[in-house]
């Protein structure tokens, strides 16, 4: 019995510790792309639930450690419910990752951006920085407005035609949207896998612990 405890105690360590670093990885990157995201584009929205994701996901490993280091079956209870929770909450946005067309979404942000240069000159000019591109389609989009292409447009702000970008911003933004998606699918399952196995560990050292206090009892 006090071998499969330490057995389960271990387990739970090692899967809080993952569970964290996943957690960290997740802030640390939606905070670099908040950064740079469009404050009210569909982007910005999901990197925000991220971040608070993220946040949960490293506080309940927290919890989760401390309840094994205790051994406190209130503690590892409450773990229980905080993973199935988190649970819930991975399930949905995984769903919801795969039915959204995220790069269709960014297709469409940008779109709205770009008809309204005036009022998003700085979004755009930060967009072009961002992904090294220029223009919607290229920079040949500023030839026909009749406008001179920005030093944005060029690597370092040196107007030399070496230094030109010559990807439209349209196409760069719908690449990076594609990387997103798949890398966050990768977090976001790994997450739940952790998670999964987490809550059977919790699950089966909260049962050791209860049948154990009541052995002593007795």
């Amino acid at each position: 019995m006090a071998c499969r405890e330490s057995f389960l105690k271990a387990i739970l360590i090692i899967l809080n510790v993952l569970l964290s670093l996943i957690g960290v990885t997740l802030i640390a990157l939606s905070v670099y792309e908040l950064n740079s995201s469009t404050p009210g584009t569909f982007e910005h929205i999901a990197i925000v639930v991220q971040i608070f994701v993220g946040t949960f996901v490293v506080l309940t490993s927290f919890l989760g450690c401390f309840a094994t280091a205790r051994v406190s079956l209130g503690l590892v209870w409450s773990f229980v419910i905080c993973l199935l929770i988190l649970l819930c909450l991975q399930i949905y946005i995984i769903a919801a990752a795969h039915s959204t067309d995220y790069v269709e979404r960014s297709k469409r942000d940008f779109l709205a951006i770009w008809a309204d240069q005036k009022t998003n000159g700085d979004r755009i000019s930060l967009i072009e920085r961002k992904y090294s591109c220029c223009g919607q389609l290229g920079s040949h989009d500023y030839i026909l407005m009749g406008r001179a292409i920005p030093n944005n447009c060029y690597r370092d702000f040196e107007r030399q035609a070496d230094y030109l970008f010559t990807e439209g911003c349209l196409q760069a933004v719908q690449a990076h949207a594609t990387d997103n998606v798949a890398v966050g699918l990768v977090i976001k399952w790994l997450l739940l896998l952790v998670e999964f196995a987490a809550l059977g560990a919790a699950t089966h050292l909260g049962i050791t612990v209860r049948n154990k206090l009541r052995r002593e009892r007795f």
